[in-house]
C-alpha cells in the first residue's frame, strides 16, 4: 500500500530533521527536509495527489513547532501543487531539473510560511535573515533532490500510475 510507503518516507525524514539535522547548520541555517519531501511529492505525485501529500507533511512538521498548527502545512502544499503542475507541462525528470525546480519550490514554499506567517500574527518571520534561509535552504535541498527523489518516486508510484490511468480513460 503506498500511504505505507508514504508515510514511512515522511517519518524517516521527521526523524532525521529532529536528530541529525537538529544541529546541522550551514550559516546558521537547518537543512529543510519536510520541505524537501513535501515538493519532492509535488514532482513525482502530481499537482492533486503531491499537494495532498504535502500537506500532511506539513502537518507532522507543524506539530513540532511553535507556530500556528497548519502554517506549514498550507506553505508546504502550495508549493508541491505548484511545483506539481510545472512537472506535467515541461519536464522530463532529468536530475538537473529535479534539483533546479526543487530549489526554486523550496524557496517558494519557506517564503511562504514567513509571509502566511506576518499574516496570522507570527512577529519577525520577515527580517533581514529571511534571504539567506531562503537561499540556503533552497540550495541544500536543491543538492539533496536528485538523491532523495528516486525515494519519494518509489513511496508514490501507485498514485502516480491510478493519475496516468484514469487520465487515458
Amino acid at each position: 500500500m503506498s500511504w505505507v510507503k508514504i508515510t514511512a518516507v515522511v517519518l524517516a525524514a521527521l526523524l532525521l530533521q529532529l536528530t541529525v539535522f537538529v544541529d546541522v547548520r550551514i550559516a546558521g541555517v537547518a537543512p529543510e527536509l519536510m520541505v524537501l519531501v513535501a515538493v519532492l511529492a509535488g514532482i513525482s505525485a502530481g499537482a492533486a495527489r503531491g499537494s495532498v501529500i504535502a500537506f500532511f507533511v506539513g502537518l507532522a512538521w507543524d506539530l513540532y513547532l511553535a507556530t500556528p498548527l497548519g502554517l506549514s502545512a498550507v506553505s508546504f502544499a502550495l508549493a508541491a501543487y505548484a511545483v506539481g503542475g510545472f512537472e506535467k507541462t515541461l519536464f522530463s525528470d532529468s536530475r538537473i531539473q529535479v534539483a533546479a525546480l526543487t530549489g526554486l519550490a523550496t524557496a517558494g514554499a519557506v517564503a511562504a510560511y514567513a509571509v502566511l506567517g506576518e499574516l496570522v500574527g507570527q512577529r519577525d518571520l520577515i527580517d533581514d535573515d529571511l534571504v539567506p534561509v531562503v537561499a540556503i535552504a533552497s540550495a541544500v535541498n536543491a543538492v539533496l533532490a536528485p538523491g532523495v527523489a528516486p525515494l519519494m518516486r518509489w513511496a508514490v508510484a501507485p498514485f502516480r500510475f491510478a493519475e496516468v490511468r484514469g487520465a487515458n480513460g
